[in-house]
């Protein structure tokens, strides 16, 4: 098994939560929508496994887009197109290379702080990655120039899709408490660029690390020949711009309704009987803005053709490439997914409700310090797309009729970016320390100075938010 460090954590973390399910009693809704305690629901032997078996189906869409994420990055292997990219950059930026630590590091903060995209920036991940490696920096600072900065500006993201989407009938279209969030995205770049700036250094003598070229996509290919890179650039521009415009939630964000109506229009034209685009896009293609990550699949899957196509990859290697990226993240994939099990295990008894019941219960109204941390521990265990399920309504019933659910909102999408950076659960954490095959405990080794501060200048803006 590789990584068994990073199965290990996960597992005794999971392990945990299981045992916690038969000490801690469960908190459920009455008829009345009032929240009761109730008695112990120990999670037992059978449920565990039963819960296994129906993680495909419930969480099994990050499960198959790091697969297909795998796909394209083995087909584009066999182009030679993407080792030529990474030499070419890597050369251009000789002497020069912490400048290009500073763009990934950045470019990344603000697309996932200025649209509100996760987890589907990851297609770009092992790119960046296989440039900064190359350059001859360490795992660590390939991990904070890119799912590091990703999840710093998700803490800050000016309309967060998965926490707003489940309370869009509750509050208006529009960015909430924009200033401070801006504020994040700012002061989490800054404390991301120092940190990679003074603490990042191109590794030499004994502590240079040897480059594992086929963990990374680039290995050379017998008889292969120096590739054209413009394909691939484009088409990773195209990617980008697609996310952007497909992903963005324009109309709940920015109340711009024009790409759905755009795309209302579009699949409206007929010739005679025929409905020319329904029928030839089909009916799944969703308008501009309220795209899901299924439809980034399909748009990865689409230039991985593309890319067969314009470098004449024989059909024989691209399956071969096919095969081998399916087979360098199936354990990516596979980590991601189990790690909903931690989710499934204390909602299903109840126990998570009681705790952050009981936290919320602490103080009157919205405190930051306890409001935070039941927000952290929510986030920690909870899948991203139940959180306002599971944490923001036992929070609003808490509260009642003084809830402010922008407000619980903002502190829960911080708290969320910050538990996703530091605890084993996190699937986007996970996904990048799989990758590099880096361990759970050698990342919180290396990072925890820099986690308490972004987490210190989270909580202070927070409070700003509150008192203000």
């Amino acid at each position: 098994m590789k990584n068994k460090n990073l199965w290990l954590s996960l597992l005794i973390f999971i392990g945990v939560m299981f045992l916690l399910t038969w000490v801690i009693p469960s908190t459920s809704y009455n008829d009345s929508g009032a929240l009761v305690l109730g008695n112990i629901k120990p999670t037992g032997i059978w449920d565990v496994f039963y819960y296994l078996s129906m993680l495909p189906a419930w969480f099994g869409q990050n499960f198959i887009f790091v697969l297909i994420v795998g796909v394209f990055y083995g087909v584009i292997n066999k182009t030679g197109a993407l080792r030529s990219l990474v030499e070419r950059v890597s050369a251009y930026f000789k002497k020069r290379e912490k400048l290009f630590l500073l763009i990934s590091s950045s470019s990344f903060i603000l697309i996932a702080g200025l649209t509100g995209i996760d987890f589907p920036l990851l297609v770009f991940v092992p790119l960046f990655m296989a440039i900064i490696l190359k350059m001859g920096y360490s795992k660590i600072t390939a991990l904070v120039a890119t799912i590091g900065s990703i999840l710093v500006g998700i803490m800050g993201s000016l309309y967060s899709v998965t926490l707003f989407s489940a309370i869009a009938s509750y509050v208006d279209a529009g960015i909430t408490y924009g200033w401070y969030k801006f504020g994040l995205i700012v002061v989490g770049l800054l404390i991301t660029e120092l940190y990679l700036y003074f603490k990042a250094d191109i590794l030499k003598g004994k502590n240079k690390v040897e480059l594992n070229e086929e963990m990374l996509f680039i290995e050379k290919e017998e008889g292969s020949k120096t590739q054209k890179i413009w394909p691939l650039v484009t088409t990773f521009i195209l990617i980008l711009v697609f996310y952007i415009l497909g992903l963005t939630p324009w109309s709940n964000m920015y109340s711009f309704a024009g790409f759905e109506n755009f795309h209302n229009s579009l699949m409206e034209v007929h010739i005679g009987n025929f409905a020319v685009f329904k029928s030839f896009l089909g009916n799944s293609l969703a308008s501009l803005g309220t795209w899901t990550i299924a439809d980034a699949c399909s748009l990865i899957l689409i230039f991985a053709a593309v890319l067969v196509l314009a470098y004449k990859v024989k059909w024989e290697e691209a399956y071969k490439g096919i095969i081998s990226g399916l087979t360098k993240m199936l354990p990516t994939a596979m980590l991601v997914l189990v790690a909903s099990l931690a989710f499934v295990i204390v909602s299903q008894s109840g126990a998570l409700n009681t705790v952050i019941k009981v936290l919320a219960e602490i103080t009157e109204g919205i405190n930051v310090f306890t409001y935070s941390l039941a927000s952290f521990i929510g986030a920690a265990l909870v899948n991203d797309v139940y959180i306002t399920s599971y944490i923001t309504g036992i929070l609003s019933t808490v509260l009642g009729e003084s809830a402010n659910m922008p407000l619980l909102i903002l502190i829960q999408q911080v708290m969320y970016g910050l538990a996703m950076l530091t605890v084993p659960t996190s699937v986007i954490l996970l996904a990048g320390l799989s990758y590099l095959e880096v361990g759970y405990t050698e990342w919180l080794k290396n990072i925890w100075k820099f986690l308490l501060i972004l987490a210190a200048a989270s909580i202070l803006i927070l409070v700003l938010a509150v008192v203000l």
